[in-house]
C-alpha cells in the first residue's frame, strides 16, 4: 500500500509537469492553472505513504467512525453527481464530416443540416501558451474547422478567444491564422478576440456576425451554427447556446490527444457541475 500511494502520487505530480511543459504558461498561469489540481493530489498520497511508513499504520485509521461514515457518504454523492454529468458530457449532438464526406458531399450538407440557410461556424478557443502558439489540442479544433469549412464553402467561420489572465497573447488572431494557412480564405474568417469564456465566446461572436454582416441578434440565432470544439467541451457548448436562444444548433467534435484526457474530463465534469448550479441558483445564462 506504502508503494502504491507513493508511486500513484509520484505519477501524478510527474503528469502536472508534462502537462504545463506541452502548453508553457507565464508564471502566474501556471501556479493558478487547473492542471495543479493532479499535483495536489499527488502530494496527499505521497504524505499518506510517508505517514503510514512513519507511524506504522495508515492515517485513515486514525480518523473517529462517524467522520469516516461523513467522508464516504460525501465522496459517494460526489462520484454519483460526477458520473451523471459525464453522462451528459458524452452525449453532444454531432456532424460526421467524414461520413457526410464520403456518402453525400456538398449539396448534402446544406440540405440536411442547413436546408439552404446560411451556415455560422464558431470556432471556440481552448487555449493559447506564452509564446502565441496553440496547443496541439487546440490545432485539432482548427483543422477540423478548415475541414468543414471546405466541405461547406459558403459557410462563414467567427473564432473567438480573448487575452487570458496571465498570458500575453489573444487566441483568436492565432486561430484566423492558423485557418488561413490550412487553405480557407480571411474574408469568411471574423475574429472575436475578447471573450474569456464559453458564455462569452457564444455573445461575443454572435455580436461580431451582425457588426460584420448587418445582421439582427434575431438572425443569428435562428440560423444553422456549427460549434467546432473537442468532443467533451461541446455538450455543455450546445446547451449553453440552447438556452442562450439558438435554434439550430449542432457540432463538430475533435479528438483530444490521449495524455490529456484525463485532464481534459475532470475539467470538464467540474465545468458542468458549475454551470448547472450557476443554472440553478441564478438563471443564467438568459436569452440574448
Amino acid at each position: 500500500m506504502i508503494a502504491l500511494e507513493f508511486v500513484a502520487g509520484n505519477l501524478f505530480i510527474i503528469y502536472t509537469v508534462v502537462l504545463h511543459i506541452l502548453s508553457p504558461g507565464t508564471f502566474m498561469d501556471i501556479l493558478t492553472s487547473f492542471c495543479n489540481i493532479w499535483a495536489v493530489a499527488g502530494i496527499f498520497l505521497i504524505w499518506l505513504s510517508v505517514y503510514r511508513l512513519k507511524h506504522g499504520y495508515s492515517f485513515w485509521s486514525r480518523i473517529q467512525k462517524k467522520w469516516k461514515r461523513v467522508i464516504l457518504i460525501f465522496t459517494g454523492v460526489c462520484g454519483l453527481i460526477a458520473l451523471v454529468n459525464l453522462i451528459f458530457i458524452l452525449t453532444p449532438r454531432i456532424l460526421n464530416l467524414e461520413e457526410l464526406a464520403c456518402e453525400a458531399g456538398e449539396t448534402e450538407i446544406e440540405s440536411e443540416f442547413s436546408d439552404g440557410h446560411q451556415v455560422y461556424v464558431f470556432l471556440l478557443g481552448g487555449g493559447i501558451d506564452k509564446n502565441g502558439k496553440l496547443p496541439k489540442p487546440v490545432m485539432l479544433r482548427v483543422r477540423k474547422t478548415a475541414e468543414y469549412m471546405k466541405l461547406n464553402e459558403d459557410a462563414f467561420c467567427v473564432v473567438t478567444g480573448g487575452t487570458l489572465k496571465w498570458l500575453p497573447y489573444p487566441e483568436a488572431p492565432e486561430l484566423k491564422r492558423q485557418l488561413v494557412k490550412l487553405g480557407i480564405s480571411e474574408d469568411r474568417i471574423f475574429v472575436e478576440d475578447q471573450a474569456l469564456d464559453t458564455i462569452q465566446n457564444l455573445q461575443k461572436g454572435t455580436e461580431v456576425l451582425k457588426s460584420a454582416l448587418g445582421l439582427t441578434t434575431r438572425e443569428v440565432l435562428d440560423s444553422p451554427v456549427v460549434l467546432v470544439s473537442s468532443r467533451y467541451h461541446l455538450r455543455r457548448s450546445q446547451r449553453l447556446a440552447h438556452r442562450m436562444g439558438f435554434e439550430n444548433v449542432t457540432g463538430v467534435g475533435c479528438r483530444t490527444p490521449v495524455f490529456h484526457l484525463p485532464m481534459a474530463y475532470l475539467r470538464e465534469i467540474c465545468a458542468y457541475v458549475k454551470l448547472n448550479l450557476r443554472i440553478l441558483l441564478t438563471g443564467k445564462p438568459v436569452k440574448l
